[in-house]
């Protein structure tokens, strides 16, 4: 195989990720970071050396996008107009594509690398899961050919399923400009890949590795969890004096851990990142550029992002929380249930079962006061205001002010008797 005989890949990054709402208010959902840095940086680093141009078709929150990724010299952008689609946004890059071509869905985190795809015509990556009902389902023959593709099935015929990646022949093209748009009104890429089906056209390819379509809350963190456990120690931060570091960590340049805190790996700890005194953060934790986390503050198995403070006396466990949040003393988040079954988290107006261990999902610019608790699974929408003694036990809307109101009863005690009659004895 001959580098180069790809011309380009085609990424997919216009949808707006309902289900991962509220981290994908001011954000699309590739851009949410994932081990440091975004799921689509993850994505075009595998790509980058096997093709001459990257197009990422965009369209929610474009500008987040476009500004992160300006400057690479490879990457073109082509924005998706008013119809919807996975269908669509391939047809998007019609006029620059040239010859065969990559297609791969913004949103997923793989381990196996593109090569094998490049010998193919017409490929579809596939890879095996233990929930194949909630995915599409592929029937392949002994040639591997895919002769049936299942949207969704309650009874599904292999648990192979679709991994978001192709390869396509230019002829893709003239196929989706056929294609009518589905009963929700977007034209489906899959509706495409059935016509190829039916001239067994298309070849399944098995992933080997490790693969997650970023869909849910609890998938970042699963993600997350995994590519931590591949980093090695780099340590340019300052470190004061009596700091404990165990495991992997990587302290980047610019990033300050203060002294008696303890850092247990694999964790990362981006550049402006402050730690401690006194702090403790443990296995699979990420804090982002500019974030602080204070004196007796813990943070476990956690993605912290930018310029979010927990300054002290704090605890956020298996939690996302976004970009400009400040907590109050002693903010906590609870992470696991008594009963010890799946934390329930809101999707899309559904009430879902995820992992045993979920936190707080939080968005942008969200302030506790002191004493504030968050049980788990709750999600705090951005622009939010939890008012001090507040517990959260449902998720909250955001651009919202929660505050608790208690009567507070002040009296003048007069005598010794006055104490004895308030209970207080003498």
């Amino acid at each position: 195989m001959i580098i180069g005989e790809i011309m380009d890949a085609v990424i997919l990054c216009a949808g707006k990720g309902e289900r991962l709402r509220p981290l994908t208010e001011n954000r699309p959902k590739p851009m949410i970071p994932v081990a440091g840095k975004p799921i689509l940086e993850h994505i075009i680093e595998k790509v980058e050396n096997l093709v001459d141009n990257i197009y990422l078709v965009v369209k929610y929150k474009k500008e987040v996008i476009i500004e992160h990724f300006k400057n690479r010299p490879k990457i073109k952008f082509l924005e998706q107009g008013e119809i919807d689609g996975t269908g669509q946004a391939v047809l998007t890059a019609k006029d620059y594509v040239d010859g065969d071509f990559l297609v791969l869905n913004g949103d997923i985190i793989f381990e196996d690398d593109l090569e094998k795809f490049l010998k193919c015509k017409n490929a579809m990556a596939l890879t095996e899961v233990k929930n194949p009902e909630n995915f599409g389902v592929v029937v392949l023959d002994k040639d591997n050919n895919i002769i049936e593709l299942q949207e969704k099935p309650e009874n599904p015929k292999s648990n192979l399923i679709n991994a978001g990646i192709y390869k396509f022949e230019d002829e893709i093209f003239e196929i989706l400009e056929d294609i009518e748009p589905s009963e929700r009104g977007e034209v489906e890429l899959t509706d495409a890949i059935k016509e190829l089906i039916k001239d067994r056209k298309i070849k399944g390819i098995k992933l080997d590795g490790y693969w997650n379509d970023i869909g849910r809350p609890w998938d970042i963190l699963d993600a997350n969890k995994h590519l931590l456990g591949k980093i090695k120690t780099s340590i340019k931060g300052k470190v004061e004096e009596n700091v404990v570091i165990k495991g992997e960590v990587i302290i980047e340049e610019g990033a300050t851990i203060k002294a008696n805190s303890v850092i247990e790996g694999p964790a990362i700890i981006k550049k402006g990142a402050v730690v401690g005194p006194l702090a403790y953060i443990r296995p699979n934790t990420v804090l982002m550029e500019n974030t602080f986390v204070g004196n007796s503050s813990e943070v476990k198995g956690s993605i912290i992002m930018k310029n979010t403070k927990i300054p002290h006396l704090s605890y956020v466990g298996d939690s996302i929380i976004g970009e400009n949040c400040n907590f109050g003393c002693n903010t906590i988040t609870a992470n696991l249930r008594f009963d010890d079954k799946p934390v329930k988290v809101n999707i899309k107006g559904k009430r879902i079962g995820s992992v045993r261990k979920l936190g707080v999902i939080m968005g942008d610019n969200v302030k506790t006061g002191i004493q504030v608790s968050f049980m788990p699974g709750v999600k705090v929408g951005s622009n939010c205001w939890i008012g001090a003694n507040c517990l959260i036990d449902k998720d909250v809307e955001s651009n919202t002010f929660v505050y608790k109101k208690e009567e507070k009863i002040i009296k003048t005690l007069n005598t010794i008797g006055g104490l004895s009659n308030m209970g207080i004895g003498e």
